[in-house]
């Protein structure tokens, strides 16, 4: 992941040698989930309101052009879902049981979006702007906990297990969440000519995060957020 960060960052400035390149600051709030499809059950998992702050680099893409290149690198926190499950049954001699599980996954991630962005209006001209923007992010899951109550009964007798852990990240066996996810990702927002910007934002995890990864069992994510930013280095012949 540092590789991935260094490489966009290096990037950003050998271009900034010979392209008007814009360094911005961006924070806001966004609303992200996971559904939570677990041993063949597909679970009512409900998200969670996180937030998220970073930096990025417009490039543009030609002196004149109305397209750009927006890489990023995004620290996003509180990303998650919870969900409930329970299920009741009775023995052969009639005597019920039960079975409830309890699950709060929290994210903490950092994540490296890549936006293909067309501006509005005139590049040499027009200092307000409208702009859209769609590309890949790459998301890195470097930590969060996972709250899980287990309970069950069995001819009259209760166990209950409640365990509040940090998430244990990796793949296969023993394990609560991959760490890497690919998203699909879009965004919309207004620019003014000082550099400050609004936009909103909205991705979808395009790979299963679940550390076992097979047909029973899958994670999903999904996010969508309004951020506010400001680009600190504007140019007076061209504005974007």
């Amino acid at each position: 992941m540092k590789k991935i960060v260094t490489t966009i960052l290096g990037l950003a400035l050998g271009v900034s040698a010979f392209a008007q390149v814009s360094i911005g600051v961006e924070a806001g709030a966004a609303y992200g989930g996971m559904t939570q499809y677990l041993n063949s059950a597909d679970r009512n998992a409900t998200g969670m309101v996180g937030y998220k702050g970073g930096v990025n680099v417009n490039i543009p893409l030609g002196s004149m052009s109305r397209f750009h290149l927006q890489p990023g690198v995004l620290y996003r926190g509180m990303l998650g879902s919870e969900s409930s499950y329970y299920k009741q049954s009775a023995t052969g001699s009639g005597t019920p049981t039960y079975e409830s599980d309890y699950r709060k996954y929290v994210l903490n991630q950092v994540q490296v979006p890549v936006y293909f962005v067309f501006k509005s209006g005139d590049p040499e001209f027009d200092y307000n702007h409208f702009f859209v923007g769609v590309g890949p992010s790459l998301s890195y899951t470097v930590g969060g906990r996972l709250h899980q109550i287990y309970s069950n009964s069995l001819n009259g007798s209760e166990r209950v297990r409640d365990n509040n852990d940090p998430l244990v990240i990796g793949t296969g066996e023993y394990k609560d969440i991959a760490p890497i996810n690919v998203d699909a990702a879009v965004m919309l927002g207004y620019e003014d000519k000082s550099g400050f910007y609004i936009k909103a934002y909205g991705q979808l995890g395009l790979l299963n995060i679940h550390p076992l990864a097979d047909s029973r069992n899958r994670f999903n994510t999904y996010e969508a957020g309004l951020s506010l930013g400001f680009f600190f280095k504007k140019f007076e012949k061209y504005k974007y």
